[in-house]
């Protein structure tokens, strides 16, 4: 005869046409039959077992979904058998209900040690077994569900663990395009996370100054990985283009405060070094003091932070400050973010400023200072868990160690067909203080002409002619300040200062392209109403110079066909002939 569908309390997690096999284990054939009688009426399919090494064969065989076990028997008592059943059900929960006719409190507590769920006393009562089956079911009901959200939990774990590996592959490949390979730079990042909430970008100005961001997202994990990915794009992007740091940090907190929640920003610094000449550009927007260590082995100076972090003021009330110092060469730069210092021991005693001035102020060569400290963040944390993500930039000003011009890969070519036009730029005292006139009109370049591959020799062009004119015809500086200890910082300082003070100032840049060949000829013409000079003082090959003076002018002759001067030195015609290669034979 077939067995019926079990018939139990409609609360329990059974479904309607499940039929369950309940395994009586008992030496006594009586109770076997006794028991089998009552399950069977309860709906069960029964199978039996003599003894607990019988019934360990059975439930390989049979996998019950519940189990009714006497306690003394032979070969194998009920204690061991139910060892090891659970262990031959795993992972599956089968609850065991123990048979017994005793009342010790010690064998009862020992049939819970080795796993049994219940007790149901001899002689056996068809309530007491119907209450005793109905709670079995419900916990394995709710064991049941319980590994059905634990494996649901496993796989998303495993969902998002695959997404965070590919996320961070694709951050590194981004982050491969960093200069951060540099002889002169050292750098560590230690994300808490798969992902960091720091980092640290490199990159290189067309006139060959090193540009380094270091950032601190607040949180950690995807939200910081997408924001670096933002930052890094328009890092890269603007110091290729010759964009200051003051623009580049405006672009940056725009973008912040447009993708940011508002409980969230980026703490940053962003840095300018000039290796030939040591001069430094410092902005700092919530991070950590910048250190200089000197050359002869302790820390000199700190740039504190002085302006807002990024994403926090509205753009049109974030103002952008930084500094300018000159250091000597040898002298080195570190960069961190609050991870560092808030690093922890087992203990919870932070690593601590005291630490890291010890470490910096010590006697030895640069790349030695960076290993040791390191090694004493990593002698200090030891085994403790790391609470925060950690970042460090090394820096070292010295010309030896520049970095190589970006790999050639053949001639540059230029994206669209040689055409004619022509276009003007004025620029008034305010525009003067609040753009970048060079980097506008290569934007203008690029987009009209497609001349992005051209971009070094241009910029060098632009930037020189643009310096001249305001530096010296607009704000009447002296370059034989920079012959003086600290000399391109006081001259910067002053350029800064007399910038502000501007009134009555006019710049003019008119270009004008005309095709030649598969190429063309570019002419700049620019203009200013300040002070002339002599041009004719000027030696003509830059071979020639033996100072600072003039150089920009003789760097312009060097790349351009012609440059001439007009009104006295007030305007300026520089003539920049291009043309692509001729295709490779293969």
């Amino acid at each position: 005869m077939a067995a019926l569908p079990i018939a139990l309390d409609e609360t329990l997690d059974v479904a309607p046409d499940e039929v369950l096999t309940a395994l009586i284990v008992d030496d006594e054939a009586v109770n076997r039959i006794v028991l089998g009688a009552m399950l069977r009426e309860q709906g069960f399919v029964v199978v039996e077992a003599e003894n607990g090494r019988n019934a360990c064969d059975v439930c390989r065989q049979a996998a019950p979904d519940i189990v009714f076990m006497d306690i003394m028997m032979p070969e194998m008592d009920g204690y061991e058998a139910t060892r090891n059943i659970k262990t031959i059900l795993m992972p599956r929960f089968v609850p065991v209900i123990f048979l017994t006719a005793i009342s010790d409190d010690h064998q009862l507590r020992r049939c819970i040690e080795v796993g049994g769920d219940d007790f149901l006393t001899k002689p056996y009562s068809r309530t007491l077994l119907r209450a005793k089956i109905d709670a079995a079911l419900r916990s394995r009901g709710m064991h049941r569900d319980l590994a059905e959200q634990r494996d649901a939990l496993a796989q998303y774990q495993l969902r998002q663990f695959r997404d965070m590996e590919v996320a961070k592959r694709i951050l590194d490949n981004v982050a491969s395009q960093n200069r951060l390979d540099s002889p002169n730079v050292r750098y560590e990042l230690r994300p808490m996370e798969t992902l960091n909430g720091d980092i640290i970008l490199a990159a290189n100005r067309p006139t060959g100054e090193q540009c380094f961001l270091v950032g601190d997202f607040t949180g950690h994990g995807l939200p910081a990985a997408i924001g670096a990915m933002t930052v890094h794009g328009i890092f890269m992007s603007m110091v290729a283009k010759g964009f200051s740091v003051e623009d580049i940090v405006l672009e940056l907190n725009r973008k912040m405060c447009a993708l940011l929640p508002v409980d969230r920003f980026l703490s940053a610094a962003i840095l300018e070094l000039h290796l030939d000449t040591g001069l430094l550009k410092v902005w700092n927007g919530g991070m950590p003091d910048i250190l200089v260590r000197s050359g002869a082995g302790r820390v000199i100076t700190r740039y504190a932070s002085e302006n807002v972090p990024l994403g926090i003021v509205p753009p049109r009330d974030y103002a952008a400050s930084s500094r300018s110092a000159t250091l000597a060469p040898g002298d080195q730069l570190l960069v961190y973010s609050d991870g560092l210092v808030e690093a922890h021991s087992a203990a919870a005693e932070l690593y601590g400023n005291a630490r890291l001035q010890a470490v910096m102020d010590t006697p030895g060569p640069a790349f030695e200072r960076f290993d040791a400290l390191l090694a004493s963040v990593g002698q200090h944390v030891e085994t403790a868990p790391q609470s925060d993500d950690v970042s460090l930039l090394f820096v070292v000003c010295d010309p030896a160690l520049a970095p190589e011009a970006a790999h050639d890969d053949g001639p540059a070519t230029v994206s669209k067909p040689p055409g004619t036009w022509r276009f003007q730029v004025d620029l008034r005292a305010d525009e003067l203080k609040a753009g970048e006139p060079v980097a506008t009109v290569m934007q203008v370049f690029d987009t009209v002409q497609g001349l992005g591959p051209l971009r070094t020799p241009l910029f060098l062009i632009l930037t020189e002619l643009c310096s001249n004119a305001l530096e010296h015809g607009l704000l009447h500086l002296d370059s034989g300040l920079k012959h003086r200890a600290n000399g391109f910082a006081e001259y910067y300082q002053q350029r800064q200062e007399r910038l502000e003070r501007l009134v009555d100032a006019h710049l003019e840049i008119a270009c004008q392209h005309v095709p030649s060949g598969d190429g063309g000829e570019l002419r700049i013409r620019l203009a200013h109403n300040g002070a002339g000079f002599e041009p004719a003082l000027i030696p003509v090959q830059l071979a020639d110079n033996a100072g600072l003076k003039g150089r920009g002018i003789r760097l312009v002759r060097s790349l351009c066909s012609a440059l001439d001067y007009e009104d006295g030195g007030r305007v300026a015609v520089a003539t920049y002939r291009w043309a692509n290669a001729a295709p490779r034979s293969e």
